[in-house]
């Protein structure tokens, strides 16, 4: 089969850069996604409010248990917004590709109710599967390096960097099954197994996008984001020496109100951009012609 990876990779990008409906949905999604990052650094302040406080152990714990709670509330609220995010981008793209310029965001985010549940199935069921596979890696090799005295985990080191091709693997292969979902109304496993044999079948093209997508993404995101995240980092300093430095707060402050529009905006185009890319791949793939109409349930 041919296929010309190159007009693939300009076609998305043209349909990342032209469609802004699409931004506005990514962007929105990166603004609700952005609220982990103080999430994830909570944790470090608080020893240091306590140190600063004096805090007694009753509103410490009751602050421990707050968080715990927002943290799964956000993680389990991610998942259906996740869901809504991916599937209206996805109707989004399909009809960019389709010359179609007539389309708004809250239509997209109708469209894609019907798909809901199936699309949620779908991450959940690789979600289960990845941890499950990661946590009997993990057993084994806890198991291993006790029994030889740690002497396995030097050995199996070289063997944990291969569990990072077959990440981007199962990323892809459900990049692939959902595409089934959603363009060709599939069944959760009709979907999932379609994706597998894609995959498999075209190993070769389907390796060289996923190095050039993730491989590009991942080097100008982070290039762009790290230097973002500083402000994060040097919180922590504003409470050192038994008292609060204001000025040290006020910078990473504003640095942080800056920061999370960037990461939006950033995030927004590096999803639309890879769904774009595996959209059309999964078109190319499954299509003798990128001209042959897609199913009604599909562009409706």
């Amino acid at each position: 089969m041919n296929f010309d990876i190159g007009e693939v990779l300009s076609h998305a990008w043209k349909i990342t850069w032209g469609h802004k409906v699409l931004w506005l949905i990514g962007i929105l999604f990166g603004l609700i996604l952005s609220t982990m990052f103080p999430l994830m650094f909570s944790p470090i302040l608080l020893p240091m409010l306590m140190q600063n406080s004096r805090m007694d152990l009753i509103p410490v714990l009751i602050l421990i248990a707050g968080y715990i709670i927002a943290f799964l509330l956000f993680m389990l609220a991610l998942y259906p917004i996740s869901v809504l995010t991916q599937t209206a981008v996805t109707l989004g793209i399909l009809d960019a590709d389709q010359d179609s310029e007539h389309f708004s965001a809250s239509e997209l985010i109708k469209r894609s109710l019907p798909f809901f549940w199936r699309v949620l199935g779908l991450m959940l069921l690789f979600a289960v599967g990845m941890n499950l596979i990661i946590l009997i890696i993990q057993t084994i090799m806890f198991l291993l390096t006790i029994v030889t005295f740690g002497l396995a985990m030097v050995c199996m080191m070289p063997l944990m960097l291969l569990t990072y091709p077959a990440l981007y693997a199962a990323i892809v292969w459900m990049e692939q099954a959902m595409n089934g979902i959603i363009v060709d109304n599939m069944a959760v496993m009709d979907a999932a197994r379609q994706g597998w044999k894609l995959v498999r079948s075209n190993l070769a093209p389907i390796a060289l996008m996923t190095l050039v997508v993730y491989l590009g993404i991942g080097l100008i995101t982070g290039i762009v984001i790290v230097p973002m995240m500083i402000p994060f980092f040097i919180v922590p300093f504003g409470f050192m020496g038994h008292e609060t430095n204001w000025i040290i707060l006020s910078i990473s402050l504003v640095c942080t109100v800056v920061f999370i529009p960037l990461f939006a905006l950033i995030s927004a185009l590096s999803m639309i951009f890879t769904k774009s890319v595996w959209i059309l791949t999964y078109l190319r793939l499954t299509r003798s012609s990128k001209l042959q109409p897609l199913p009604q349930e599909a562009i409706s």
